[in-house]
């Protein structure tokens, strides 16, 4: 196989498909596509552990492969986007790789672009193939044509605004979410390194300040914002409840299935942080 950009003659295939625990053969078809979307969201937590500790986040393929494959962690934005690109291109597909400007909480819709989702070709069509947006996002992908539905427990639309720009809206019972904006633009994996860097270091970025766990599974999804756990159920209103300081430090691995090191649990209890963090 010969390399390309998006890296699949490096990725580990085998210890990936057991990481997220898929079993069906693979190929470049919407199958495969759809039962490993969901299986990665299922399996693979976002979190942000590392840059509250003040550790790098490389985004090299195998510096992001040691940490989510093989030591049972999760990633930010960034880091799930290089190995699910690799994943996708080591199988045959085609795809290029778009940025969105996240409306979710805000509303803000000129936000900065520094969200990165897949945009797959697949039999003459286009499809969001986006595994990386944490406990509101997609479960498998959706067609992307100006207006798509996609139905089932977790029930998500696209709709095209007067401007060109593309919305993904997650359809809750309290009403449609929009989730965030973009267009087809394509990026490559040049213009991660940047996005990433903002996410890390930015004054005004929302990942360096508090605690983030998000983890999506068929029947719940839970979201970790500081100190405040959010619960999602199909069909059913958002529950809230403030963790006190032993639920926190469970939390990353009784909710968010996450497998940490003793000492990174300490270092979480040591950090003024994760509790704080949550209060505005």
């Amino acid at each position: 196989m010969t390399d390309s950009m998006w890296q699949g003659a490096g990725v580990d295939l085998d210890a990936y498909l057991a990481r997220v625990g898929y079993r069906a053969d693979v190929a470049p078809d919407l199958a495969t596509l759809r039962g490993l979307h969901a299986a990665h969201v299922e399996a693979i937590t976002f979190e942000n552990l590392d840059v509250l500790l003040g550790r790098p986040v490389p985004l090299d393929l195998d510096s992001v492969q040691e940490k989510i494959v093989r030591r049972g962690r999760g990633g930010l934005c960034m880091e799930q986007v290089v190995l699910a690109a690799a994943v996708l291109d080591r199988i045959g597909f085609t795809f290029s790789a778009l940025a969105t400007r996240s409306r979710i909480r805000t509303g803000h819709k000129t936000g900065p672009a520094v969200h990165v989702a897949l945009c797959v070709e697949l039999d003459g069509e286009r499809w969001l193939h986006d595994v990386s947006f944490g406990g509101y996002g997609l479960y498998e992908p959706i067609r992307l044509v100006d207006t798509s539905t996609l139905d089932g427990d977790w029930p998500f639309d696209l709709v095209r605004e007067p401007n060109g720009e593309h919305v993904l809206r997650f359809l809750r019972p309290e009403g449609p979410s929009e989730l965030y904006g973009f267009t087809t633009d394509a990026r490559y994996p040049a213009d991660f390194e940047v996005l990433n860097h903002f996410c890390l270091s930015h004054p005004r970025s929302p990942f360096n300040k508090r605690l983030i766990l998000q983890r999506t599974r068929p029947a719940v999804r839970h979201v970790l914002l500081g100190s405040t756990l959010t619960e999602l159920r199909p069909g059913k209103p958002a529950t809230s409840r403030e963790l006190d300081q032993d639920e926190l430090l469970a939390a990353p691995a009784e909710v968010f299935g996450l497998t940490l090191d003793p000492a990174d649990v300490q270092s979480l209890k040591a950090l003024e942080g994760p509790a704080a963090a949550g209060r505005p």
